[in-house]
């Protein structure tokens, strides 16, 4: 639950943290105030789309989140993650640390690198299968065939990777074990395919510091292409052209994301609202194991176990110039609500286009999701400007504006 709930609820941490028994030993007490203690609110803004989204959808929701903070709604940070954007700037540097970020150099800066590849202290690990490692091409859905022993290479690179980024090695062997390993204990790659391992290795680097408590992960939004019925979110390269292969491609599965909040409960809990910046998410291809198709919801309501609000797409998703004002209201709305302006998440002006309708859904007391009927107010959210929004530019990168990049949370 984030700050803003609390505050909403009545349940400010930094109160209840203050009333602990004074019996026990200081060093208790001392861990048990810090645990207690209110944390810096975070949203992840996780983008698969690294050629457009610094200059629309992250500069509006930080324009919004800006906007929250100046109505008095509280603070809350963004760390973004994404390969490197098309005018050069990384999110590794806020996911690591800039010292950390350039002990790491990855296949797009270095030609003699493979795709997947990354040398940390002089070493290559190969973290994301390329096409080199595939015998036999696999379909839309499913991966191809890999080369004997390939899995095997990529699990024992990754927990060099993650010991090298600060992970502990029990909760490395649990990343690993939970993305890596089949159900009879055998090595097997992830879901999601060889170019997105750059994200996910910065994702699982702030996953870790929200678990071991340097702040509060509040809202989780993931960005992207999506085609209906498949479990990936997916990039794009610089001509535009997907880059969907499930096997090799910058393909983000959210089953890995769902496995992974075993691995780092506290940090999954913590979210409170979760939004899909992607056409069709409506439709995420899941099953149960019963083979029964899975909702949205119910993905949500399992990997972010606290969530109490989410959006989605059915239907193909506007351009990211204009999908920035669903994310910036979306943004709004959510502090709004949090700080206990009750109508405020189902009173929204953003809500559809011609090929496609953005649905919110709020967890009810029996702990499913329903959607909201829209009541759509031209009030709520600033409205078409020339594509500039609540950030009053246009097509301007984030990280060249002083005043949103506040609203960035950097690691020292």
């Amino acid at each position: 639950m984030s700050d803003y709930s609390r505050r909403r609820n009545g349940t400010d941490r930094s109160t209840s943290g203050s009333s602990s028994s004074s019996s026990g030993t200081d060093s208790t007490s001392n861990a048990a105030a810090v645990e207690e203690m209110q944390k810096e609110q975070v949203m992840i803004y996780l983008t698969q789309n690294s050629v457009t989204h610094h200059n629309d959808e992250i500069p509006e929701t930080l324009a919004a989140l800006q906007k929250a903070d100046q109505l008095g709604l509280g603070k809350k940070s963004m760390i973004p993650i994404s390969d490197p954007f098309a005018d050069g700037h990384r999110t590794d540097q806020y996911a690591f640390g800039e010292q950390m970020a350039s002990s790491m150099v990855w296949w797009f800066d270095d030609p003699t690198l493979e795709h997947g590849q990354v040398r940390m202290d002089g070493r290559v690990l190969t973290l994301g299968v390329n096409d080199s490692h595939v015998v036999e091409e696999g379909t839309w859905k499913e991966k191809g065939t890999l080369k004997e022993g390939t899995a095997e290479r990529v699990r024992v690179d990754w927990l060099t990777a993650l010991a090298h980024i600060g992970v502990p090695p029990s909760r490395a062997s649990a990343v690993v074990h939970a993305l890596m390993t089949d159900a009879e204990g055998a090595a097997k790659v992830m879901h999601s395919g060889g170019g997105a391992a750059n994200e996910m290795l910065q994702l699982i680097s702030v996953l870790n510091r929200a678990e071991m408590g340097e702040f509060e992960i509040s809202s989780f939004v993931l960005s992207g292409h999506h085609f209906s019925n498949t479990s990936y979110v997916f990039g794009e390269f610089p001509n535009h052209e997907y880059d969907d292969n499930v096997t090799t491609g910058d393909t983000l599965d959210v089953r890995d994301l769902e496995v992974l909040s075993s691995v780092f409960p506290k940090a999954f809990s913590q979210v409170d609202s979760m939004m899909f910046s992607a056409c069709n998410t409506h439709d995420l291809g899941l099953e149960d194991a019963s083979g029964e198709k899975r909702s949205t919801q119910d993905w949500v309501s399992s990997t972010f176990p606290e969530a109490t609000r989410m959006s989605n797409w059915q239907k193909i998703a506007p351009g990211s110039d204009y999908a920035a004002f669903f994310s910036g209201e979306f943004a709004l709305d959510v502090a709004r609500e949090e700080a206990g302006q009750t109508d405020a998440f189902n009173d929204w002006q953003f809500t559809k286009t011609k090929k496609g309708e953005m649905f919110r859904s709020e967890r009810g007391p029996d702990g499913t999701f329903t959607e909201l009927p829209t009541d759509r107010s031209r009030s709520s959210y600033p409205y078409y400007n020339d594509y500039k929004g609540l950030r009053n530019s246009n097509h301007e990168a984030f990280h060249s504006r002083e005043d949103l990049m506040r609203y960035i949370l950097k690691k020292s």
